[in-house]
């Protein structure tokens, strides 16, 4: 059974650390990733080919087609890395494969998760108000380098 946990300052400075650092990383994609969606939705809608280049031009050919932060950073993990192929630690599990020891993931955007929390007022019906929010959090992913296949477990023979 697991038990649920309040994280200590330590961790929750640590996480608010990666978290900046994350940011500060994707903080250059974000105009590449919005000019190649709207290179894309200009060409959904039939524009030229002159003017969808017009909108990519400031675009680097490496990044074109990136429409995502997460995919912008795994053009520069791969090109740091040399590989091609990454997945997150569950992932690689399910393949056969574990994470070697002491090797470290690349951090990426997760896919968002909803978090509901009272915001300390009441309203008209003397009820705390609740507040949601959407919140992206920090995933982390190995490349094949990282790892290595399971060992098959020992086969007895039948007598």
């Amino acid at each position: 059974m697991k038990k649920n946990h309040k994280p200590t300052e330590e961790q929750k400075a640590a996480a608010a650390a990666k978290r900046a650092e994350l940011c500060r990383r994707t903080a250059p994609f974000k105009g590449i990733v919005e000019m190649n969606r709207e290179a894309r939705f200009a060409e959904m809608d039939g524009a030229s080919p002159e003017t969808v280049a017009k909108i990519l031009a400031g675009v680097p050919a490496k990044f074109r087609g990136c429409y995502t932060l997460n995919a912008c950073l795994e053009v520069i993990y791969r090109e740091q890395t040399g590989q091609t192929e990454f997945h997150t630690f569950n992932d690689w599990k399910a393949k056969g494969y574990s994470v070697k020891r002491g090797e470290h993931g690349f951090m990426l955007w997760s896919t968002p998760k909803t978090f509901t929390f009272e915001t300390g007022t009441v309203d008209a019906k003397g009820e705390p108000e609740k507040e949601t929010v959407e919140r992206y959090a920090l995933a982390y992913v190995f490349h094949a380098g990282q790892v290595h296949q399971d060992e098959p477990d020992p086969v007895e023979a039948v007598g």
